[in-house]
């Protein structure tokens, strides 16, 4: 791949800012493509064709590999763990049941799981299945078990599990992954690097699965996908935070899926929508605030909806219980975004 990597060429426009009083804090650059039907792009902010990390943003797509492998071989997983399989999870009571009832429906080893627990103040327990990435581990277990390939390093690049991983996401996003820059993710497997509005296009598709783009052998995978997490929303994060409050809003048309490091995915009916904060975005705030401006722009009924009033303007509390010191406020390369 030849797309231009970050740091390279010029530098991202600013896509939010911090506002504090009269002073302008603090702002945040970044990337946005937004694709419409056929794949072409009909917006962007920035470079498009910037590489960004897939992280936990591929968790949808590699969810069909599972379930492809699990329908071959006779095996059979509901809503709530396909929702699980395809999650960032905030390691809920809800979430921890789930991942549960994956071991013990599919006879399961945790031991095997190679993520780690939980370490970060996201919230749950710091229980082994608490960590975010759970389902997506537990699902690639179910993959080398409908296989039969030997569970042990599923993590490892070359790993049976991993290239079957590769091909099918190439397959569904429409680009060769093997050829991809890649490194090791957070939770200890191994993540990709595509163009941010092939990511986007991603979104697209898995918002409309029976898209003549879409692979015939994976359309009804990718439906199943989509409506385990139309249906259960608070198992793809959690409660108040992004995905789940734009799958809520979005009223059965609206999928997302972020992944770390800055970056946003939402599919909606005629458009898939990629935005990647420079920075990483650690405070969680530049691409919340983003992701919604962008979805105004391109005139997406879910951006008025209610469930999305905390991540529209970011408000920095006042420590004292009064009015907010600080907010996330869309940058001005955003609000006069027009879709071509």
């Amino acid at each position: 791949m030849n797309e231009a990597r970050v740091g390279e060429g010029a530098p991202p426009p600013v896509i939010t800012v911090v506002q504090r009083g009269q002073i302008t804090e603090a702002a945040h650059r970044g990337d946005v493509a937004v694709v419409g039907v056929g794949g072409h792009l009909a917006a962007s902010v920035g470079e498009p064709d910037r590489l960004v990390s897939l992280r936990s943003s591929v968790k949808p797509f590699t969810a069909v590999a599972v379930l492809a492998a699990a329908t071959d071989a006779g095996l059979a997983l509901d809503d709530e763990m396909i929702a699980l399989a395809s999650a960032s999870h905030a390691g809920a009571d809800e979430h921890l049941a789930v991942a549960r009832r994956m071991i013990e429906a599919f006879n399961l080893d945790p031991a095997l799981l190679v993520h780690g627990r939980p370490s970060s103040g996201r919230g749950g327990s710091a229980d082994l299945l608490a960590h975010m990435c759970s389902g997506q581990h537990l699902s690639l277990l179910i993959l080398a078990k409908a296989r039969g390939f030997d569970p042990n390093g599923y993590s490892e690049f070359d790993h049976p599990v991993q290239r079957e991983l590769r091909n099918v996401v190439g397959e569904l996003l429409g680009v060769d992954v093997h050829a991809a820059p890649w490194g090791m993710d957070g939770c200890a497997i191994p993540t990709s690097a595509v163009p941010l509005r092939v990511a986007a296009e991603g979104a697209r598709r898995w918002a409309a699965p029976h898209d003549p783009l879409v692979p015939e052998r994976y359309r009804g995978l990718l439906e199943r996908v989509r409506i385990a997490a139309i249906k259960n929303p608070r198992l793809i994060s959690g409660a108040g935070l992004l995905d789940t409050d734009l799958i809520r809003g979005g009223q059965g048309d609206v999928v997302a899926k972020q992944g770390a490091e800055g970056l946003c995915l939402v599919g909606l009916p005629g458009h898939g929508i990629a935005v990647r904060t420079e920075d990483g975005d650690a405070a969680a705030r530049s691409g919340r605030v983003a992701t919604v401006t962008v979805l105004a722009a391109i005139g997406a009924s879910v951006a008025a909806t209610p469930a999305l009033d905390s991540h529209r303007v970011v408000k920095l509390a006042d420590p004292r219980g009064g009015a907010a010191l600080a907010s996330v406020l869309p940058g001005a390369s955003l609000t006069s975004l027009t879709v071509r």
